[in-house]
């Protein structure tokens, strides 16, 4: 996977030079075409990148082809370096124009040698009825975008797919980032080990071989022209898999996350991690779910689409009115969502859904060929209709277009409306579907893909993109700034109040222009147009903002330097505001208003300990002060380290298991799944240095009980860190039923508050899974946090442990204490009334400590003899 460019201008060099590459044509093994700038040195240029790929490679100029057009024939061992690898440095080596690969050239043929093709009516039909993707396919067939980016359709499945199925195999997607089968998050994108997708069932990339998520892969993409079963809508695309199991709306959220997680990765890092994933397909849903009683499901297709993911979803399989009775997913109103119906071989829809304001299309899904997982055959349903049109979003981001790749590197959102557009455009008219889809009409891939290319500009002047005003603080004065390609050598831009005049700047030679001394709470439109050469292009799409100046609350408080009596709050500055009232009150007690603030931030002093607070910051402006805004919570310290300090986190995953109950001296906790992790530090028990104590944790289970391993750590010493001599019980195995331990504190521990950390994760009957962490991810299980107070006397019980093998003088004490023993103290420890740990010596055969220093008080003295024996024993100190 090559990674995106990081600026547009090389955007397009490499979209015109890669062109070549965009589908997957066979080519000739290490070699490569390169055409030269006029005078560039073919010499120099081998040499430039032979300096920065190393010898290994062995980069040469073997002939000059063609001297007309300046193109020489480059060889370079490909076992070395990947092909993409080094066309990448080819481009942007100084004095080349086009770098490509050296394509092998055979008759054009565009019917797939598959042998079931032929009973695959949905590509190409007599009677006109298809989707014409055999007319498509002579422009292209799937896989790479224009610029190299590997094209990624995620298929989530209820029961997961037979990826290595024959005709669906070679195009089976796998997280290259990731190290199959180590434990390890590798590419640090939440998920360990997701190197063949992801089953959100059990947390691993393993599936279950579900037939019906075999049918729809091998609809978006079964391998074309490989002499085997039938071919997808691509014969090229990576299949993404993930299954969720069973229909919840939590499985749906979930399942969705991890495209999601992996095309926002692939953004955010220019292509080197995550994928390039531009459709999801869910071939399931709710019979008149109502998209009002799921409104996080529905958003999941808005946030999908932020980042530059549409999604395909298939509609009831019973001849309703989804406009009328509902469905889910495909009657939520995201613009990022493709509703689906199905139609046969004579474009009529029968027994699928319908709609004319939710259901935006047909495709075809009664009696398809496709492939299963042992056989191939006819089969209907929505389910196949829905793929059907994910294929063709996944197939138009093959197209040999440019533009539409510049504009998906620096706004996916807007190529993913723009390629929803092309498919809705393209569809063929059906009479049938008329009053029944928002379209009113069946999805044609060739109809889609040319309106794609006549919008395209490979070399043409398209209008600027990805528009943004950006405000100067504290003025109405903003920037304006857009995204180009290198084809852009000046700009014109046309503002106005919205539903007013036009006002047009003058001709702009940068990619930026200041708009100075706007209205107030004014709304604007801005469009850009674009120069190339002798052309100019169209305006661009309207980008609308509302200036500054609206009298409003602020909408950014932030608190810091808290301590026991006293916080800092901030907050964003509101331009119509004169000044600002903060409105403060403790969970009990009474509020506090201090008004005419003209600053921006505060400091609150005089606050109670350990007290949770809530805080209100509003605007005054000269129409009067707003009404409440949305307040802000902060707790004092004063708590002590349990509450105070910051420990690392840790979470988990909870839907088979959690932890059911914990039980220590007086604290009986019984809780439920809390998703994988739980703070429960309102919860607690006292303990008393060198007191043992039972514990008991207790495991619960959604259905099957399994073998779970418990962990308890408690930060002895209250530094926030929780370090392996501080775990206080491990149940060294895995049970299915409730553990019991002994928790016995050491002697220095210190005196307070201090947090306690119960983790508990799946192991199996035979060793599998990993063992519970104090920090990072439980695969299977949950963490739950508690407080536990430190006494400052230590325990009775090693009071009373007065032996006569150790006798202390004298008592009370002054300068010295000695002792006698029938075996030497190897080591002696003495800790005050607050069990801190004043004295701790190694004695070497003394038998007295020099105790001049210590204040008047009651003394804990723990002695070791060479045997190892403990005494315990207190003592008097009378000062001087």
């Amino acid at each position: 996977m090559i990674p995106m460019k990081n600026t547009l201008a090389l955007i397009l060099f490499a979209l015109i030079s890669t062109l070549s590459i965009a589908q997957t044509a066979a080519r000739m093994n290490g070699e490569i075409l390169v055409m030269l700038n006029e005078k560039a040195d073919i010499s120099a240029i081998v040499n430039q990148v032979n300096l920065e790929i190393g010898i290994l490679p062995n980069l040469k100029a073997e002939k000059l082809v063609s001297p007309a057009m300046r193109t020489w024939l480059l060889s370079f061992d490909e076992n070395q370096i990947e092909m993409r690898e080094i066309l990448y440095k080819l481009q942007k080596a100084q004095g080349v124009r086009f770098a490509q690969v050296n394509h092998i050239i055979a008759d054009r043929v565009t019917t797939p040698d598959d042998p079931f093709f032929g009973q695959q009516w949905h590509h190409n039909q007599v009677n006109d009825h298809d989707i014409d993707t055999d007319l498509a396919w002579d422009i292209t067939t799937g896989g790479l975008t224009a610029t190299g980016d590997e094209i990624v359709a995620c298929v989530v499945e209820t029961q997961g797919a037979k990826w290595d199925q024959a005709d669906i195999l070679a195009n089976h997607w796998v997280n290259e980032n990731e190290i199959p089968d180590n434990g390890i998050d590798d590419d640090d994108n939440g998920y360990v080990d997701d190197y063949d997708g992801w089953n959100i069932s059990n947390d691993t990339d393993n599936f279950s071989n579900g037939n019906h998520g075999t049918q729809v892969s091998s609809m978006i993409g079964a391998k074309g022209n490989n002499a085997t079963g039938i071919t997808g809508v691509n014969w090229d695309v990576k299949l993404m898999q993930v299954q969720m199991g069973g229909i919840s709306e939590a499985n749906v959220v979930e399942a969705y996350t991890y495209p999601l997680q992996m095309r926002k990765l692939y953004n955010q890092s220019g292509g080197s991690e995550g994928a390039f994933v531009v459709v999801t397909n869910s071939s399931w849903g709710t019979d008149f779910g109502q998209p009002a009683d799921a409104p996080i499901w529905c958003a999941m297709y808005d946030s999908l689409g932020v980042y530059g993911i549409l999604s395909c979803g298939a509609t009831s399989n019973s001849a309703v009115n989804v406009d009328a009775v509902g469905d889910l997913p495909t009657a939520c109103p995201s613009e990022f969502l493709l509703s689906i119906t199905a139609t046969d071989n004579n474009d009529v829809r029968d027994f699928a859904g319908y709609g004319q304001t939710t259901i935006d299309l047909g495709a075809p899904g009664d009696q398809v060929y496709l492939a299963g997982n042992t056989s191939y055959g006819n089969t209907s349903g929505t389910s196949f209709a829905s793929p059907c049109t994910a294929g063709a979003v996944a197939l138009l981001y093959s197209a040999p277009c440019t533009s539409i790749m510049a504009i998906a590197y620096a706004d996916p959102e807007m190529a993913a409306s723009m390629i929803k557009g092309y498919i809705m455009d393209g569809t063929d008219a059906v009479s049938n579907l008329t009053t029944e889809t928002v379209t009113g009409g069946r999805l044609n891939v060739n109809n889609s893909l040319n309106l794609l290319l006549e919008n395209c500009s490979n070399g043409d002047c398209i209008a600027p993109f990805a528009i943004q005003a950006n405000q100067a603080p504290g003025t109405t004065d903003y920037t304006i700034t857009w995204a180009t390609t290198d084809l852009m050598s000046s700009f014109y831009v046309q503002y106005r109040i919205a539903g007013g005049e036009w006002v047009m700047s003058p001709m702009i030679m940068e990619n930026t222009f200041q708009l100075l001394g706007l209205l107030t709470c004014t709304d604007y439109e801005v469009q850009v147009s674009a120069n190339c050469a002798d052309t100019q292009s169209d305006w661009s799409t309207s980008y609308f903002f509302t200036s500054d100046g609206c009298c409003e609350n602020p909408n950014s408080i932030e608190i810091s330097n808290i301590t026991d009596n006293s916080v800092v709050v901030s907050w964003n500055s509101v331009l119509a505001a004169t000044a600002y009232t903060l409105v403060y009150m403790p969970d009990v007690g009474f509020e506090t208003i201090i008004e005419g603030i003209t600053s921006t931030s505060t400091t609150l002093s005089g606050l109670a300990p350990c007290t949770q607070y809530t805080v209100y910051v509003y605007s005054t402006c000269a129409g009067g002060e707003l009404p409440p805004p949305t307040p802000i919570s902060f707790n004092t310290y004063g708590c002590g380290a349990c509450q105070d300090l910051t420990y690392c986190e840790t979470s988990g995953t909870s839907t088979l298991e959690w932890i059911a109950g914990v039980s220590l001296n007086t604290l009986n906790n019984a809780s439920g799944d809390d998703d994988g992790y739980a703070d429960y530090t309102s919860l607690g028990t006292t303990l008393q240095p060198g007191g043992s104590y039972e514990i008991t944790l207790t495991p619960g289970f959604s259905g099957s009980s399994f073998s779970e391993y418990f962990k308890a750590w408690i930060d002895y010493d209250a530094d926030g860190v929780f370090e392996n001599n501080e775990l206080a019980f491990d149940s060294n195995t895995g049970s299915n039923a409730a553990v019991t331990g002994t928790v016995t504190v050491p002697l220095d521990a210190t005196a307070g508050a201090v947090r306690m950390r119960v983790s508990m994760a799946y192991v199996g009957m035979f060793g599998g899974g990993n063992p519970p962490v104090a920090c990072g991810n439980i695969s299977d299980g949950e963490a739950e946090d508690y407080c536990i107070t430190i006494d400052s006397d230590v325990n009775v019980a090693e009071k009373e442990n007065a032996s006569a093998a150790f006798i202390l003088f004298p008592n009370p004490a002054t300068d010295l204490i000695s002792w006698t023993t029938d075996k030497p103290i190897s080591s002696i420890e003495v800790y005050s009334s607050t069990g801190a740990l004043v004295l701790k010596e190694s004695l070497n055969g003394k038998n007295q400590i020099n105790i001049s220093n210590f204040a008047a008080g009651i003394y804990t003295l723990r002695a070791t003899n060479s045997l190892g024996e403990v005494f315990i024993k207190q003592v008097s100190v009378t000062g001087k």
